[in-house]
């Protein structure tokens, strides 16, 4: 209501109101946020009521921003603006999302930007909010900035970076939004905090162009600009350690479900690879993956952030747990009482745009060729080994120049460590029958390259030359190969998604041995690269997310894991101390190398239930206790290994079948979106 008198007649009559009014400030959103969240107290801990303050928010938000910028990729970027400027004397930066000026305390700061020929820096700062644009101001002059009128908004300075040397910085402060602007000047760098994820892709993508110029004649296209997006967040958000659902209070993974379908209804953007693929789109390429800059917000280390956290919770996602007959008040409740850390999944983001790159192609036609090869020697011991090796083909052999290879985190650890026994690499691949697994050992199994030679009798040499294939091959930049070795990578898959074709099938054969019904609870010990391909297979039927269909849910000890865990569909993503009150179940997936988790999943598994039993332990001793209760509960206990179709499926199911499959759920999972490092 926006009448004061109409208020108070109500309030007589025991009926709350909230005033609605433009010029107060308070809109009919506002209203409505404050009656959805009636009943809930977010307390300042100094007697006052929570209060939500843009700048106190920002004041809390960019110190968890410090400590979780992906050092790797900030140094990587500094790494290749030295390079840029190398001959260049002026270094240009936009920031479009300026905030409180947290990304130029970042590049100021102790780790920050370092001298080289440089003896200037531009910097332009885009921030329309005007409260935090005098804050701005005020920072500046502490750091010694000086404008040359009161209400100039350009700032002029000398600041001395990382390395002792000083530059010369000017600060313009722009209250505009980047958007619907172009600028008239080259552009070293761009860059936008906690920012990218706020836009659909494809108009941030046109918004970016349109604004560095690049249609027109402004000399980007004979140089590069880099643009860095950190803090972008990845969809994602869990409490640590996560509740079930109780009554009809909901799990903590179903409410940031309802919270992530708030934030796509008011445009957010969710999945980085989306963003990735409408900036390559748009001619803007990745430099590298993804790097992992997830938030981990502590309910005593940073109060403000964490309560303000829950008011976002409550004004997004309290509006679609209502509209589930769900309890959100008690939901929120709860977790007040509880305070559990909030964990956020980020991506921090590096493109290039208009890069000028000098590829040399290699000569394929010399017989002797220098091939690097990944080499175990020796427990602990990992190398490089530079090789001669002749090119020379047999008939139908193929050579494959490799594009990129994935390190099974599982399998190659245990080769690291020497925790296997002397036996055949693996008895139905070929290449790997007639090889030991000794040391000295060339070992893994997932590698995607580009043919670059075929043999003479080699039937699709034409159309096979260029073509990205898939081999069953150790890590090295080379291989000779027969042509029956390899699998074409089918259209529409990249390398770095075709080379997780082997863990795609590991994770599907464990979900046709488990032959999980509709109806049946499921648990999943172990949140790993197979874990989570478990998860996001089982979960393509989306019977995760209706209790009445049947759940998944899973364990890890890793809170990232189990954020990615909820990200692929999980009902609920749990500590394995929580097993014991969130089952029992029909069937339990062991697939984390960890005894104990295969102790768990039989404990929790319902008598006849099936337990499904994946990890390769190598040559450990695994102790279990399996007394009476075990003795009289008519457990199955399954094991699983992909070389081959379990015979339950052999007449149905072919190794050939399985592939086509796995190779449709790679193109859908998209798996390199877990990623978290490359060398």
């Amino acid at each position: 209501e926006d009448s004061s008198f109409n208020l108070n007649a109500a309030n007589l009559l025991g009926i709350q109101g909230f005033h609605v009014t433009h010029m107060e400030g308070q809109s009919i959103n506002e209203g409505i946020k404050a009656f959805l969240v009636k009943g809930i107290t977010l307390p300042n801990g100094d007697g006052e009521d929570y209060a939500f303050s843009d700048v106190k928010y920002l004041k809390s938000k960019n110190k968890v921003d410090a400590l979780s910028i992906n050092e790797e990729l900030w140094g990587k970027l500094k790494k290749e603006l030295q390079r840029e400027t190398s001959n260049c004397h002026a270094l240009r930066i936009v920031d479009v999302g300026a905030g409180l000026l947290n990304m130029f305390d970042k590049i100021f700061g102790e780790n920050g930007l370092e001298t080289g020929v440089l003896n200037e820096i531009h910097y332009l700062a885009y921030e329309s909010n005007s409260k935090l644009l005098a804050i701005c101001r005020n920072k500046l002059r502490e750091y010694g900035f000086s404008s040359q009128f009161a209400d100039d908004d350009v700032f002029c300075g000398k600041i001395k970076l990382c390395d002792g040397g000083s530059v010369d910085v000017t600060v313009t402060l722009k209250s505009s939004d980047f958007a619907g602007e172009t600028l008239d000047s080259d552009v070293h760098l761009l860059i936008g905090c906690c920012f990218a994820d706020l836009f659909e892709p494809n108009l941030l993508a046109k918004s970016l162009l349109s604004f560095l110029g690049t249609a027109g004649s402004k000399g980007l296209g004979q140089s590069r600009t880099l643009i860095y997006f950190p803090i972008t967040f990845s969809g994602v958000t869990s409490f640590y350690p996560a509740n079930t659902h109780s009554a009809d209070v909901p799990s903590d993974t179903a409410a940031f479900r309802a919270y992530a379908k708030s934030l796509e209804r008011m445009g957010h953007n969710l999945d980085p690879l989306r963003l990735v693929d409408a900036m390559k789109a748009h001619g803007i390429e990745l430099v590298s993956c993804a790097r992992p800059s997830n938030w981990n917000i502590s309910a005593k280390l940073h109060p403000y952030l964490w309560k303000t956290m829950l008011y976002f919770f409550c004004s997004s996602g309290l509006p679609c747990l209502h509209d589930g007959n769900i309890d959100g008040i008690g939901w929120v409740n709860r977790a007040l009482a509880n305070k559990p850390n909030i964990h956020v999944t980020n991506v921090d983001l590096l493109f290039e745009l208009n890069r000028a790159t000098l590829v040399k192609e290699s000569d394929h036609e010399a017989d002797d060729i220098f091939v690097e090869e990944i080499e175990f020697s020796a427990p602990g011991v990992v190398g490089k080994e530079d090789k001669s090796w002749s090119s020379s083909l047999l008939p139908n052999q193929i050579e494959v120049q490799s594009v990129c290879s994935l390190i099974s985190s599982g399998t190659e650890l245990k080769v690291f460590n020497g925790l296997f026994d002397s036996a055949a690499l693996d008895v139905n691949i070929k290449g790997m029958a007639d090889a030991d697994m000794e040391y000295p050992l060339s070992y893994g199994y997932s590698l995607v390259g580009k043919v670059v030679k075929c043999g003479s009798s080699v039937s699709d040499a034409e159309t096979l030359i260029g073509k990205l294939v898939f081999s069953f091959s150790p890590h090295a930049s080379r291989h000779v190969l027969d042509r029956d070795a390899v699998q074409i990578v089918p259209d529409g898959i990249s390398a770095e998604d075709a080379i997780f074709m082997p863990s795609v099938e590991t994770a599907l054969s464990l979900v046709h041995d488990a032959n999980v019904r509709l109806g049946e609870s499921v648990a999943i010990y172990g949140q790993g690269l197979i874990g989570l391909l478990v998860t996001a297979i089982l979960c393509r039927s989306n019977i995760a997310g209706n209790h009445s269909l049947g759940s998944v849910t899973t364990f890890d000890m890793v809170p990232a894991r189990l954020a990615c865990s909820c990200l692929m569909g999980a009902t609920d993503a749990l500590l394995p101390s929580q097993a014991e009150n969130a089952g029992p179940y029909d069937v339990s997936i062991e697939i984390s190398g960890n005894g104990r988790a295969l102790q768990s999943a039989i404990d929790h598994t319902m008598s006849n239930g099936r337990i499904i039993l994946g990890s390769w332990y190598g040559n450990k001793d695994i102790k279990l206790k399996l007394g009476i209760d075990f003795h009289r509960s008519h457990k199955t206990i399954i094991t699983s290994q992909v070389s081959e179709i379990s015979a339950p499926l052999r007449g149905l199911w072919t190794k050939s079948r399985r592939f086509d499959l796995t190779w449709e759920l790679v193109k859908v999972l998209r798996p390199s979106r877990l990623l978290t490092k490359t060398a």
